[in-house]
This record gives structure tokens, sequence and C-alpha cells, in this order.
């Protein structure tokens, strides 16, 4: 053999290997990107998912607190009619006016203290209507904050 020949043989050979070292670097990159890629949709679709259940358990907790207010609003219709009722009859019995009107502002006085509890005791259910329905709101956000935070620090 010729030193030429041998020349071109030795060329020839580092070419095909560095050829193979970067093919192998691209086979390794891209590998890379895709399990990159995977890895960033397996997150989304965990954190969708997990917004489905958190949307889920608010809906649910807003529901069952609607449901509160609700009854506990026909069960003030109830007795404030039932009060209204009492004090028709009771109207209906006296014989003296000023009877009547010192009745009718005893009726007033009193409906107005209990429209004012009645008032306070439906605040506290919206109040924690608004709590319970914002909790899995609030902890699925500090838990994908959380998680995004420890993803762009890693």
């Amino acid at each position: 053999m010729t030193m030429k020949k041998a020349k071109a043989q030795t060329s020839s050979a580092k070419a095909e290997e560095v050829t193979e070292q970067v093919a192998h670097q691209v086979a390794n990159f891209a590998q890379k990107t895709v399990d990159d890629a995977q890895a960033a949709f397996e997150k989304v679709s965990e954190m969708a998912h997990g917004n489905v259940q958190m949307m889920d358990a608010a809906a649910n907790a807003c529901k069952n607190r609607m449901t509160d207010i609700q009854l506990k609003a026909m069960e003030f219709a109830q007795t404030n009619v039932n009060s209204g009722f009492a004090f028709v009859r009771k109207c209906l019995s006296l014989r003296d006016p000023s009877a009547a009107m010192a009745l009718h502002q005893e009726f007033l006085k009193a409906q107005a203290e209990a429209m004012q509890r009645q008032a306070g005791e439906l605040n506290e259910l919206s109040v924690a209507l608004a709590k319970e329905s914002l909790k899995p709101v609030q902890e699925s956000f500090t838990k994908s904050f959380t998680s995004l935070s420890k993803s762009i620090a890693a």
C-alpha cells in the first residue's frame, strides 16, 4: 500500500467515525427532546386532571352550601309567615285600637330583630359558601405553583 492510499483510508475511517458520533449525538438529542416533550405533556395533563377534580370539589361545596342557604331561607320564610298569621289572629281578638297599635309595634320590633338574626345566619352561610367553594381552588393553585416553581428551579 502506498502512503497516499493509507492516508485516504485513515481519513475515510476518521470521517466515518465522526459521522457515526454526530449521528449518535443527533439521535440522543432527538430522544431527549421527545422525552422532555412527553414529560411536559404528562405534567400538563396531570395539572388538567387536577383542575377538573378541583372544579368538581368546588362545585360540590358550592352546591351543598347553596342547598343549606335555600333551606334556611325557606325556614325563615315559614317562620315569618307564621309570625304574621299569629299577629293577625291576635289583632282580630282585640277590641281596643290602642292595644292593637301596641301589639303592632311589638310585632314590628320582634320581626325586625328576627330579620336581623336571620340576615346574620344567612351571612354566615354565605361566608362559609365562599370559603368552602374557593378552598379547593386555592389548594390547587398553591399546589400547581409550588410544582411549577420546583420545575423551574430544577
